[in-house]
């Protein structure tokens, strides 16, 4: 399929001072260095990790104001002990900042920085570029006041320690503070849905933003890291509770909505699969793609380059992918971390290309039994901890992602798995249920996956369907470098 879309993701670190003419001189290296993918795709996109979208959060409409962003390397807010840390010196225990005096952004400073991008994209791209926004629902990029602090009701999640992530349908306690969206205060019992669809539309339309980007699972139910959640305690299911939950999930996305209507959300997801989040968090995929709400589906999770779980990774893709709320569907690529100080292409992955060419054979069949691949290429991130921008990485990466479109499947592979999409749903929210069938079912998967990849020296190469009842092709190919399990 064509490629429509290349996204960019970069945090504020390279740019070193908030003057235009270092705006220019970093999207232009930016743009350059990425221009031999470029020029395949149809559109250009930027998102940028500003902060952890604590700046919607507390924007009031003054552009002279300044925000916090994501300055830091570490943790930002951390909220869990690490064991054998005791002076508090890792990364997990506290923040560094990535440079001395690193500059102070306002609002005004990042609408002027949005236009730049833009601009200068156009010029060195010759195509149409867009900027996106990031609202995440975690501790760990930006100093966060308005979650941690001022409101830690929202923060219901455990993810990274107690009441550590928001969860998209929790409720605001009063507060007599001006926002923009809320001038008067934000009256009690305010949905956090409502709030944040309200602050969106004022942020993005007065910044010159085009979209906005949901990390971290969040729109996606409770605990989007864990095999536990609001319905699943580790040992039972609370089967009386799915309903409930799956109402409060969809009330997030339509409450957005009303109040965010008309710019385009993408995704993140969670790290797992339609079936572990079914189970867990009674997260209602279906009636959130068939809903509306404009949205673009989650990409393959980054989890991967982490913990060398693959078939987690691919599993839980193909199932996010198995139908679809549009046409569309995309790969995301993990090159560098602006928080974490590593960049995975070079050490996690050790500049091997297998978890460019495992996803890129990912296909999916249409109704006319059609293979689809990915229409958009996402890249976590441009710029590495430091706020560097190494040619090394496009000029590596770049290759092995036009070989791995090149090579992409064009037809049904001989082996399909037929993924149980409806019947998922039908069994999590039927009478009686059948939910525990459905946290089997992905789990299982995901280990024949990983255990075909440990067991042989040559990949299978894995397709999707959408067709009724949504087939998934495992499919061998040509050997690729699959990571040997590590003693």
């Amino acid at each position: 399929m064509s490629l429509q879309n290349v996204t960019l993701e970069i945090s504020l670190k390279p740019f070193r001072d908030t003057s235009e003419g270092t705006a220019r001189e970093v999207c232009t290296h930016l743009f350059t260095q990425w221009l031999p993918l470029l020029r395949h795709a149809e559109r250009v996109s930027v998102l940028l990790w500003c902060a952890d979208g604590s700046e919607i959060l507390d924007y009031r409409g003054d552009l002279t104001a300044p925000f916090e962003w994501a300055r830091y390397i570490g943790g930002a807010n951390p909220k869990a002990h690490v064991a054998n840390d005791p002076e508090g010196l890792a990364l997990h225990s506290r923040p560094y900042l990535y440079m001395e005096n690193p500059p102070v952004f306002t609002y005004g400073r990042l609408k002027q920085l949005v236009r730049v991008i833009k601009q200068v994209g156009a010029e060195v791209t010759g195509k149409p570029v867009r900027v996106g926004e990031t609202f995440d629902p975690g501790p760990e990029f930006a100093k966060s006041p308005f979650k941690y602090e001022k409101h830690p009701e929202i923060c219901m999640g455990d993810t990274m320690g107690a009441k550590s992530f928001v969860c998209s349908y929790a409720t605001l306690e009063a507060d007599s503070e001006a926002y923009a969206g809320f001038p008067e205060g934000i009256p009690g019992a305010t949905p956090f849905g409502t709030f944040l669809g309200r602050q969106c539309r004022h942020f993005l339309r007065d910044l010159g933003f085009d979209y906005v980007w949901l990390s971290n699972g969040f729109g996606f139910g409770l605990e989007p890291w864990a095999l536990r959640g609001a319905v699943f305690d580790g040992t039972g299911f609370s089967v009386d509770r799915i309903d409930e939950v799956r109402e409060k999930v969809l009330a997030f996305w339509r409450l957005f909505r009303e109040e965010c209507p008309d710019f385009p959300i993408e995704t993140r997801g969670t790290n797992l699969s339609t079936g572990m989040d079914l189970s867990s968090d009674a997260v209602p995929l279906r009636d959130i793609y068939q809903g509306g709400f404009g949205l673009e589906p989650p990409p393959n999770s980054p989890w991967a380059a982490l913990n060398h779980d693959f078939g987690l990774e691919l599993v839980g893709w193909m199932s996010h992918i198995a139908e679809l709320p549009g046409e569309t569907f995309p790969f995301r690529y993990y090159t560098h971390d602006p928080w974490w100080l590593n960049s995975p292409w070079l050490d996690r992955y050790g500049r091997e290309p297998h978890d460019i060419y495992l996803p890129l054979s990912v296909s999916r069949l249409d109704e006319q039994g059609q293979a689809r691949t990915p229409t958009s290429i996402l890249f976590l991130t441009a710029d590495d901890s430091y706020g560097d921008l190494p040619d090394q990485v496009p000029n590596e990466v770049i290759p092995h992602i036009l070989t791995g479109r090149r090579d992409a499947p064009d037809a049904p592979g001989p082996l399909t798995w037929v993924y149980p999409f409806d019947e998922y749903h039908d069994w999590t929210f039927g009478r009686p249920t059948r939910v525990d069938e459905v946290f089997f079912g992905d789990w299982f998967m995901r280990g024949a996956v990983n255990s075909c990849g440990a067991r042989s020296t040559r990949a299978c190469r894995l397709t999707q369907s959408s067709a009724p009842g949504t087939c998934g092709v495992f499919r061998v190919r040509h050997p690729v470098l699959w990571p040997r399990p590590r003693s």
